[in-house]
């Protein structure tokens, strides 16, 4: 059980630092590039086996890491906007609504059968994710700011569509996926590297301690909360670990967002995200 509540700790604090990156002048990107060199690092220190060039590059799931690398930095960033403009509690539902994108994937890509509970699971999330980001009138932040949620819902989608594709066909077994998931970080940390050095060249922003600090702390969570997830799937069965994470986050970042940043969450929004962590239970039990 401690590992599902440091997955839900940590998972959550991602949304919180990132929203902090505003108060304390944090680059968005400098720090996410900073966060992937330590995800990966730590990636590759807890791999067991010799790494080299060859290896990987033979790996069925090669092809996949790079593309994986490419979606997880833009989502990341993402992320960091819509904590920042629409908050913690509304990013984490657009973030675990994604769910539904693996399910409607799964019944294309590996020939799932969706049952009546899992279809209710999806109406109800998509329900859900109308509560919390639509609304006219009741919504609780500048409608522009709608494309940052669900541009994450999508993203977010995307990836773990993606994953769940390179798991069940390529992945071998755990320590496999902890290769993989260090390439992936390796990746997403040479595109934010040479992003970073253009706009350094551009002079859009300059190096600084504090920037490097805030992408440290966002790695080491970035990476526990992956490694504390992998660590429960090896106790409980996915089943078991994904609602339980999912909705602990959920109720979390709504916890964190109303009671440390102040946000103001109408009541459409709370009926929302309960229907949100209604239907991550939902579609897990299906």
């Amino acid at each position: 059980m401690i590992f599902l509540i440091l997955t839900i700790i940590q998972s959550t604090a991602i949304f919180a630092v990132m929203k902090l990156f505003n108060r304390f002048r944090i680059d968005n990107w400098q720090a996410i590039t900073i966060n992937f060199m330590i995800a990966s690092a730590l990636g590759f220190v807890i791999y067991k086996g010799e790494v080299n060039a060859s290896l990987v590059l033979d790996k069925d799931w090669f092809v996949f890491a790079i593309i994986l690398g490419g979606t997880f930095i833009g989502t990341f960033f993402i992320f960091a906007l819509s904590s920042q403009k629409v908050g913690v509690a509304l990013t984490s539902v657009a973030s675990k609504m994604s769910v539904v994108i693996p399910v409607i994937a799964g019944l294309f890509l590996l020939q799932e059968k969706i049952n009546l509970l899992a279809g209710i699971g999806v109406a109800v999330a998509l329900i859900a994710f109308y509560l919390t980001l639509g609304g006219g009138a009741n919504r609780s932040f500048p409608r522009k700011y709608v494309i940052f949620p669900l541009l994450l819902f999508l993203g977010n989608g995307i990836n773990d569509s993606l994953m769940k594709y390179s798991e069940h066909n390529f992945v071998a077994d755990t320590n496999d996926l902890t290769l993989f998931l260090a390439i992936i970080f390796l990746v997403a940390l040479v595109i934010g590297l040479i992003i970073s050095t253009k706009r350094y060249i551009d002079q859009k922003y300059s190096i600084s301690f504090r920037n490097i600090a805030a992408g440290i702390i966002l790695g080491l969570l970035n990476f526990g909360s992956t490694f504390y997830i992998l660590k429960s799937m090896g106790i409980y069965e996915s089943a078991v670990v994904f609602p339980v994470t999912n909705a602990g986050i959920v109720c979390l970042s709504a916890l964190v967002g109303f009671f440390f940043f102040r946000e103001k969450l109408s009541r459409q929004n709370w009926v929302g995200i309960i229907l949100a962590v209604l239907a991550i239970l939902l579609i897990a039990n299906a």
